[in-house]
């Protein structure tokens, strides 16, 4: 949107040579088809009636956070847990997602909340869809308590429109409770523009089981006794048979003596034969065994020494052989030769003689293979004697036969067989032997066999009744063993301590709660939904439901109150929400985006007037309206519009002192105003606070547009033109510098886009409406007051001003000594620059006044410094406090609630209760309740704070002092907040100082000593299983609905009712030694320590760094940034350990953050002013004598925040702002005339006296009508102006003194700058 007017702005400025050739023509139009203008009158008022009815209302303007919310809960999991399992992962994950600029996080008891910062570009609809792809990704690596992720993103639409309290006649807080959830909640949330409606005091029903052990013991003994019955008669059958079994063994054993004795005797004789026969064969077989060995080798020997022997001779003969051929190949070879050389040489024949001599060579070869074959098979033979001598020469010589070399071996060979016969003789002799002993066994054998055959029968018989009484024994052991075990496994089995464990009873509970579609069947063209299971209904039938059947005759199937006790139990004790003082329900009632707050109030208003209608006994009250700040803020507005345009009109009857063009620019001024109201609609601008001081401001200068026109048309007419003739030229002749003036005024705001964050969500609207309400007063300027002044000022009367002649007169000797005194004139300037500059800073910097002061105070309780309360105690003191503001006058109604919340609620602090107050129309204002509130209540024994901005947005923007020390370590971190806390509270001006360790939770640490741990076999992890055994879950086993509410059911133990941390010293566990294999209980303090202290209940990280805020806010009488500088002076010094910072946070941060963003839109405000003017004139040098005008109106803003006592802001900020752009007006005015008569030849400085003269009435007419105009905004009348009062302030001081000082300082720096001489001759 301010693309296209940074657009318009440049093309304007390229085509300025058209826009002056054509400057008439609008006017001429105007004047000549005034019919025209009247139909375009007409169709912008029915389109402004249509716009306004149709545009939105709200407190701020529709502003886009690139905040999100990741939530995940972990129920039963502490800060610690849930950082280390949820946001930590979460984190991570969502660091690495699109244009991400922080990552912050607090993880609390059961939930994580991680707070995301996008950059101020970012597509948040893509950024949800992303965060969600990354967190589905995680959701397998949550603990099994975990819940899905919640994405939430941050909104101004999230803080409530409404707070109301809902409370019925004879109900009690529960009975109420269920009346909002189930009724009340459901028909707020159906209202059209209606997001959700959150409770704070219902009251929360659930079902705790508690396992019986009294119960569970005696069902045990009866089913135990029961069990003992049924095994009693087996048991005396089996101890009959037993006794029989050992009557039988006693006869046995007389029977079993008697044999023995008599089969003794004989068995000793045939032993003693026996023995000698077997000493007899044992020396026969080891003869016999001997002269076996030697046969065999024997037998061995003779073959493979014959095939040695001819072995050996064959190689003699080898070797013979040789030697005769290498003798004969000697000889005969060497005779051929010689025989063949002599015949060679007779002949003469050379080549012949070389053939026979190498003939000699080959021949001494042949000699020398044959000798070298010859040693071979010598040595072949030399190796097998050494062969045989290693192989055989032993053995044969233990059977006294030589052997030394294969020549002995046929010797030895027929020593061998005369000695095989002889051994084979001698074994043929001990075989006979062996025969004659083998005959004599048998006749001992057959003696002892008949012996044994008698012992055997004997034994025989014994062993059928030993082994009949063995088989009686063994059957009567298994019988018994069976017996115990059956019987065991049935006590077992029923043992109701091992069936009904707590979780197994909460696995029987769902179980058995159950209903689902399994599917569907068909039958006969029918489709049947197939349903199986039915869920309990109601308490009664939880108490009835059948956990299991032990099977046993006499015994029941145990039902759940057989075992436990049901009870339902609420949470009354943890909320607390009452309205004067009775039991009632408050309601946060949240809107949807894009719906107007006033419209969604409005309908929630008659909604809740229709309920108390259908229900007397129902009684809804408002405590906290914001459509009622709005309606009032609507109309504070409007009232300051309506009295700045009176004031505005006064001006001009004072300066023209006439009615008529007084009444033309009085027209204008609606005219102005619905022309702009219909481009802020068609732009999606709402009705808002910013936007509607965007429309007080502009009606003073929209006026200015039209005052210049008609002032001089009015001039022309009295220098005796037509009217028609005046009204065309009277406009024409100003328009090219009206149209200059405006877009100098409209492009202060241009650079706006080059700012980010809040201050530009918050401005734009501001921005857009003055531009729109200047633009709209151009057009209607160069067209309706053209039209309308040819047909009002047809009769025109000179008219005298005698007060102003003398004002002239007095002006003009002023500004004569100025001139002959520049060096005076421009030193006092900058001394008051520089005087109002460093007066105006030392006050501090702000950044804007959300309190808005309504008919309704919000009142806090809580305890005082450096003491805690219980909850019980907190409300107590409440119930003190709302008892002494009932008794106020003008005291309407009280609504207080604290607790009872959920992780989105209203503000369920336990800490705190928070009171809304209602103030009646008898007259009473906040500021006298709140006067009376705090004096009745100064004697209580608690802090009570009262507020009266019912609707503060401070939370969006950072309230107070906030120090953030960030590291590691928890208990370095504590430390190092404890020494902040001292130097804020030690700094002047701090209130309300907390250290960020004030909420927490007392802690049972139990520290494992590993080793120790170790000796037993115990983990850290199986030591934390021990001890949350012993404590309650916090999880529900499952949920019965019932036809009025739906109760979700908790089990656990007696011991887990009401564990305390004596119980958990007391815990052991079983350990079994692994040597003797014997169990005891160890107790857990002999692995352990047990350590009490305290715990946050809450673990702040950002950038994934934890952190601990110390916060405090700043009295009425000091600024949050000179406290702030002040505070930073004293962290200086606290010495840090590596890996620790300090950082300021909260207010101051955002101050500074915005008020850089405004120093860049000023100075690029300037800049555009600058070039602006640099094409309207045409020169550098006269733009830049007019922009001496910005620091004069600068120096007047400084001094009027100074004055009034307010600090500089963001909103002042804007003033400055605007100032630059509305200021240069009177410049270029004065400026332009003066150059305007120079080039007519008027002397120098008689041109600057005389511009000053003729231009002292419009810019006087210009610039007390804007002062007017915002003069009751600057005052601060009306409810809702205290927002934007600073800028109102800023601007009624910068016009005040600018427009003075720039008809004494700009003609004194237009002397100063320009050459005394003619322009005439400068001209083309």
């Amino acid at each position: 949107m301010w693309q296209n007017i940074c657009c318009q702005a440049f093309i304007t400025n390229v085509l300025r040579i058209q826009v002056e050739g054509q400057k008439r023509v609008l006017s001429k139009l105007s004047v000549k088809k005034p019919y025209t203008v009247i139909v375009g009158v007409i169709l912008v008022i029915v389109l402004g009636a249509v716009s306004l009815t149709k545009m939105t209302t709200d407190l701020l303007p529709d502003m886009s956070l690139p905040y999100a919310l990741v939530i995940t809960t972990d129920m039963g999991a502490s800060p610690e847990k849930v950082e280390s399992d949820v946001t930590a992962p979460v984190e991570a994950s969502m660091a690495t997602t699109s244009s991400i600029k922080n990552v912050s996080s607090a993880s609390y008891d059961n939930y994580s909340m991680v707070i995301l910062e996008y950059e101020q570009n970012a597509n948040m609809d893509s950024v949800i869809i992303e965060i969600q792809q990354k967190l589905d990704q995680l959701e397998g690596s949550f603990p099994d308590g975990a819940g899905k992720p919640m994405i939430m993103q941050i909104d101004p639409d999230m803080m409530p429109v409404m707070v109301a309290s809902a409370d019925v006649e004879g109900m009690t807080q529960s009975e109420i409770s269920d009346y909002v959830e189930n009724e009340l909640s459901p028909v707020l949330e159906s209202i059209d523009g209606v997001a959700s409606v959150s409770t704070t005091g219902t009251v929360e029903e659930n079902i705790h089981v508690t396992l019986d052990q009294d119960k569970i013991d005696a069902l045990n003994q009866k089913i135990q006794s029961k069990i003992e019955e049924q095994f009693t008669e087996p048991q005396e059958q089996l101890d009959q048979a037993a006794e029989q079994v050992e009557s039988g063994r006693r006869q046995m054993e007389s029977g079993k003596d008697q044999l023995a004795n008599q089969l003794g005797q004989a068995e000793n004789e045939v032993i003693n034969g026996k023995s000698q026969a077997f000493v007899a064969e044992s020396d026969l077989s080891q003869n016999y065994t001997v002269l076996k060995a030697t046969d065999e080798l024997i037998k061995r020997a003779i073959p493979e020494l014959q095939s040695i022997y001819e072995q050996g001779m064959g190689l003699k003969a080898d070797i013979e052989q040789a030697q005769k051929e290498a003798q004969m190949n000697s000889d005969d070879g060497s005779r051929r030769i010689e025989e063949l050389l002599e015949e060679a040489k007779i002949s003469g024949d050379q080549e012949q003689i070389n053939q026979i001599l190498a003939m000699t060579g080959e021949n001494q070869e042949s000699i020398a293979e044959a000798g070298k074959r010859l040693e071979l098979l010598q040595e072949e033979l030399l190796e097998l004697n050494t062969s045989l001598n290693q192989q055989w020469a032993d053995q044969l010589a233990a059977l006294n036969v030589s052997l030394s070399s294969i020549d002995d071996i046929p010797q030895v060979i027929t020593q061998l067989s005369q000695k095989q016969v002889e051994i084979q003789t001698a074994m043929a002799a001990l075989q006979t032997a062996q025969e004659q002993v083998t005959d004599g066994k048998t006749t001992l054998d057959d003696a002892y066999v008949t012996l044994n055959r008698m012992e055997i029968d004997g034994i025989l018989e014994m062993s059928e009744a030993s082994a009949q009484l063995a088989v009686g024994e063994v059957r009567l052991e298994q019988g018994q063993e069976k017996l115990d075990e059956s019987k065991q496994s049935a006590l077992d089995s029923a043992d109701l301590n091992q069936i009904l464990s707590v979780e197994t009873l909460g696995g029987i509970l769902t179980a058995q709660n159950f209903s689902m579609p399994a599917g569907y069947v068909n039958e006969d063209k029918k489709q049947y939904l197939v349903r199986v299971g039915d869920k309990v209904s109601s308490v009664e039938k939880l108490k009835d439901l059948v956990l299991v059947d032990v099977g046993l005759d006499g015994i029941e199937p145990i039902r759940l109150s057989d075992v436990a006790e049901t009870e339902v139990v609420d949470d009354t004790g943890d909320s607390y929400s009452k309205v004067n003082g009775n039991p009632a329900i408050m309601l946060s009632i949240e809107k949807q985006t894009g719906y107007s707050t006033g419209d969604v109030t409005k309908r929630i208003k008659t909604r809740f007037e229709s309920l108390e209608k259908e229900n007397d006994k129902l009684h809804m009250t408002i405590l906290m309206n914001q459509g009622v700040y709005i309606d009032t803020i609507v109309e504070s507005v409007m009232e300051n519009m309506i009295v700045g345009a009176i004031l505005a009109v006064l001006i001009l009857i004072l300066f023209l002192k006439d009615i008529k063009p007084t009444l033309v620019i009085a027209c204008s001024i609606p005219l102005s105003v619905v022309f702009a109201i219909v481009l802020m609609y068609f732009t999606g601008i709402s009705l808002n606070i910013i936007s509607l001081s965007g429309l007080a401001l502009g009606v003073g200068m929209l006026v200015d547009n039209s005052i210049v026109v008609i002032e001089n048309i009015y001039r022309l007419r009295n220098q005796g033109l037509s009217i028609r003739k005046a009204a065309v030229e009277g406009a024409g002749q100003v328009a090219g510098a009206i149209f200059a003036s405006t877009l100098t005024t409209v492009c202060v705001f241009a650079p706006i886009i080059f700012t980010e964050g809040i201050t530009r969500q918050l401005f734009v609207d501001i921005a857009l409406t003055i531009a729109y309400t200047l633009a709209a007063s151009l057009i209607v300027a160069l067209t309706f007051v053209p039209m309308m002044a040819s047909g009002a000022l047809k009769n025109t009367r000179e008219i005298k001003h005698p007060w102003f002649d003398r004002i002239l007169d007095g002006y003009e000797k002023v500004l004569r000594v100025a001139l002959r005194f520049k060096p005076i004139v421009l030193i006092c300037v900058v001394v008051f620059l520089v005087a109002s500059v460093t007066l105006s800073v030392s006050k501090g910097f702000t950044f804007m006044d959300m309190n808005m002061e309504t008919e309704q105070l919000t009142v806090t309780v809580s305890a005082k410094e450096d003491e805690k309360l219980t909850f019980e105690e907190l409300t107590e003191r409440a119930d003190e406090v709302v008892d002494k503001i009932s008794g106020i006058s003008g005291v309407d109604s009280i609504g207080a609630m604290a607790g009872g919340g959920g992780i989105m609620s209203m503000g369920g602090s336990t800490d705190s209760v928070t009171m809304y107050v209602l103030i009646d129309d008898s007259g009473a204002t906040g500021s006298e309740i709140t006067a009376s509130i705090q004096a009745l209540t100064a004697d209580l024994d608690c802090d009570v704070n009262t507020d009266s901005s019912a609707s503060d947005m401070s939370s969006f923007f950072g309230s107070g002092i906030s120090v953030r020390v960030s590291g590691k370590d928890l208990d370095k971190l504590q430390k190092l907040a404890g020494q902040i806390a001292e130097v804020v509270e030690k700094t002047e001006g701090t209130v309300d100082v907390d250290d960020g360790l004030g909420d927490t939770t007392p802690s049972f640490t139990v520290k494992v000593d590993k080793e120790k741990a170790a000796k037993y076999g115990m983990t850290t992890a199986q030591v934390y299983q021990l001890v949350y055994k012993q404590l309650a879950s916090n999880t529900s086993s499952t949920t019965i609905s019932t036809d009025l509410k739906d109760y979700k059911v908790y089990v656990q133990s007696g011991e887990q009712a009401d564990v305390t941390p004596g119980d958990i010293r007391k815990l052991t566990f079983p350990y079994t030694d692994r040597i003797s294999g014997e169990t005891t209980d160890i107790p857990l303090k002999d692995i352990a320590e047990f350590e009490e202290g305290e715990s946050l209940n809450v673990i702040n990280r950002s950038s994934q760094t934890r952190y601990i805020s110390v916060t405090a806010g700043v009295d009425e009488d000091h600024n949050v940034t000179l406290v702030s500088n002040q505070i930073q002076k004293g962290l200086d010094k606290i010495k840090l350990p590596d890996g620790y910072e300090i950082s300021m946070t909260g207010e101051d941060e955002t101050i500074r953050d915005a008020m850089n963003q405004l120093y860049l839109m000023l100075i690029l405000a300037v800049v555009f002013i600058y070039l602006i003017m640099v094409a309207q004139f045409q020169s550098f040098l006269s733009p830049f004598i007019i922009m001496f005008t910005i620091p004069l109106a600068f120096t007047g803003g400084f001094f009027a925040l100074f004055v009034t006592d307010n600090e500089v802001g963001v909103v002042s900020m804007i003033g400055f702002v605007m100032l630059a752009g509305v200021i240069v007006n009177n410049g270029i005015v004065l400026v332009d005339y003066i150059n305007q008569l120079r080039r007519e030849g008027m002397d120098k400085k008689e041109a600057i006296v005389t511009a000053g003269r003729t231009r002292l009435r419009p810019i006087l007419m210009t610039a007390l009508t804007t002062i007017l105009a915002m003069s009751t905004m600057a005052m601060g009348l009306g409810n809702g102006s205290e927002m934007m009062q600073p800028m109102a302030i800023v601007t009624e001081g910068g016009m005040l003194y600018g427009t003075l000082l720039t008809l004494i300082v700009v003609p004194c720096i237009y002397d100063l700058f320009t050459r005394n001489k003619s322009m005439v001759e400068e001209e083309i």
